[in-house]
């Protein structure tokens, strides 16, 4: 009798620590994503000289995302302000598998925020956690260059 109430709390304890050190381990693999692909898009870091700066922040984060499942449920949300404070359009890219990407234009003095939220599947635990859980990351950097 005492083992059984034992094992079930002992049970929930084990799985509720897995669950959130999984959250916790995708959570901190999209921070980092997100702030590399931040940066890389306010050097204006353009590998292949093609002009499409953005193209490279979205292969940046879904190049670090590759492991996770349900990795079409990532939502890539690249925002520019111009040097005054101007917002400009939003280039919001709803999958990984995306095949054109606005290019962007880059303002020294600018900003660039680059947001990414990712549905991630979990296993529910009753009145704790549901499935899927949103993680939302998000990075800010001050233009570097110039690009149109």
């Amino acid at each position: 009798m005492e083992l059984a109430l034992v094992a079930s709390v002992l049970i929930l304890l084990v799985t509720g620590t897995l669950v959130f050190g999984q959250l916790f381990m995708w959570l901190h693999t999209l921070n980092n994503a997100v702030r590399d692909a931040a940066r890389l898009g306010a050097t204006c870091y353009d590998p292949d000289n093609d002009g499409n700066l953005n193209e490279h922040i979205v292969a940046r984060i879904c190049q670090a995302t590759a492991g996770f499942p349900n990795q079409n449920s990532i939502t890539i949300t690249i925002t520019e302000r111009d040097p005054s404070g101007n917002l400009l359009e939003p280039v919001i890219v709803t999958s990984c598998q995306a095949t054109a990407v606005p290019p962007g234009i880059r303002r020294r003095g600018g900003s660039l925020t680059v947001t990414v939220t990712y549905d991630a599947p979990v296993v529910p635990i009753p009145g704790v956690l549901s499935s899927p859980r949103r993680l939302r990351s998000s990075a800010t950097f001050r233009m570097e260059c110039d690009r149109n």
